[in-house]
C-alpha cells in the first residue's frame, strides 16, 4: 500500500497517511527500524509488525510518563502494566528497557520510600520495612534502604507524636492512655522498646484534673437516666473503664456528696 504522506506530530511521533486514507500514528524508533522515512510503499506484513511495535512503544512512553511522575517498585509497575495485556516476553523487554534508562530501580525506590515515610508520615521503621516487603523489595535492598533513616530524627518524631497524644487526652487515666498509646504505636511500626523509652521522657498531664472533669461530665450525663445506687454504679463503671482507680473515683464521689 502506498504511503501518501508522512507528518511529524510531536517530539517523537509521526503520522503515516496511507493511500486508503488510514492514519497511523507511530514513534521515531519504529520509523527508524522500518526505514519508513524513505519508503514509498508498505506491505501488509510490515504494516502488521509496525502496528504491534507501535503499541509497545506507546506503552513505553506511557510508562516513562508514569514513572517520571511517581516512582514505583517493579512489583507495582507490573501490576499497572497488566491492563495492557502484553505477552510475557514483551513485558520483560519493556521492564529491561526501563531499568536500563534508570526509571525502574527497586533500590532507588526503596531508599526514596524509606526516606519519605520516615520524614513525612507517622510510620515507624517496622511498618516501613513491612511495606517494602509488600512491594516485593528484596531483603538486601530493604536493609540498604533503611540505612537512610536517621534514628535520632525517628526518636524525636516518636516523642513529638506521644506528647500530642498526651496533651489531647481529656478522658483517660495516664495508665490507661499509656496502654492505648503502646497498642497504637506498635501498629505504626515502632518497637516496644522504642515506645517504652520515649514514654519515660515525655511529660504526663495532671491526672487529677482529667478525672475531675470527666467525673462531672459522666455524672451529669448519667443523672438524666439514673438515680440513687444505680447512678453511682453507672458513674463508677464508666470511669473505671477509662482507667481510673476505684480509690480515685470514690474520692471524687465523696467530694460531690459533701458539696451537696
Amino acid at each position: 500500500m502506498k504511503i501518501e504522506k508522512i507528518k511529524k506530530v510531536g517530539d517523537s511521533k509521526y503520522q503515516l497517511i496511507l493511500q486508503n486514507k488510514d492514519v497511523i500514528t507511530t514513534y521515531d524508533d519504529v520509523m527508524i527500524k522500518y526505514h519508513l522515512l524513505y519508503r514509498k510503499e508498505i506491505d501488509e506484513n510490515i504494516l502488521e509488525s509496525l502496528l504491534k511495535e507501535t503499541k509497545i512503544s506507546d506503552i513505553y512512553y506511557k510508562s516513562v510518563k508514569k514513572l517520571t511522575t511517581k516512582m514505583m517498585s517493579k512489583k507495582s509497575y507490573k501490576h499497572w502494566l497488566e491492563k495492557f495485556q502484553l505477552s510475557k516476553q514483551n513485558e520483560e523487554n519493556l521492564i529491561c528497557k526501563l531499568e536500563n534508562v534508570g526509571l525502574l530501580n527497586d533500590l532507588y525506590y526503596a531508599k526514596a520510600y524509606a526516606s519519605d515515610k520516615a520524614r513525612l508520615s507517622k510510620d515507624g521503621i517496622g511498618k516501613i520495612e513491612n511495606d517494602l516487603k509488600e512491594e516485593g523489595i528484596s531483603y538486601g535492598m530493604i536493609k540498604d534502604a533503611l540505612t537512610v533513616i536517621d534514628l535520632e530524627e525517628m526518636n524525636q518524631k516518636l516523642k513529638k507524636m506521644l506528647m500530642k497524644k498526651i496533651e489531647q487526652n481529656h478522658h483517660y487515666s495516664n495508665q490507661h492512655l499509656k496502654q492505648k498509646i503502646i497498642s497504637e504505636f506498635l501498629k505504626l511500626g515502632f518497637s516496644y522498646e522504642e515506645i517504652h523509652s520515649a514514654l519515660q521522657e515525655v511529660k504526663w498531664m495532671n491526672e487529677t484534673e482529667i478525672l475531675q472533669k470527666e467525673f462531672m461530665k459522666t455524672l451529669l450525663k448519667a443523672k438524666k437516666k439514673y438515680q440513687g445506687k444505680e447512678l453511682l454504679y453507672q458513674v463508677k463503671n464508666k470511669l473505671y473503664q477509662k482507667g481510673f482507680s476505684v480509690e480515685e473515683i470514690n474520692e471524687c464521689l465523696e467530694k460531690e456528696i459533701n458539696n451537696e
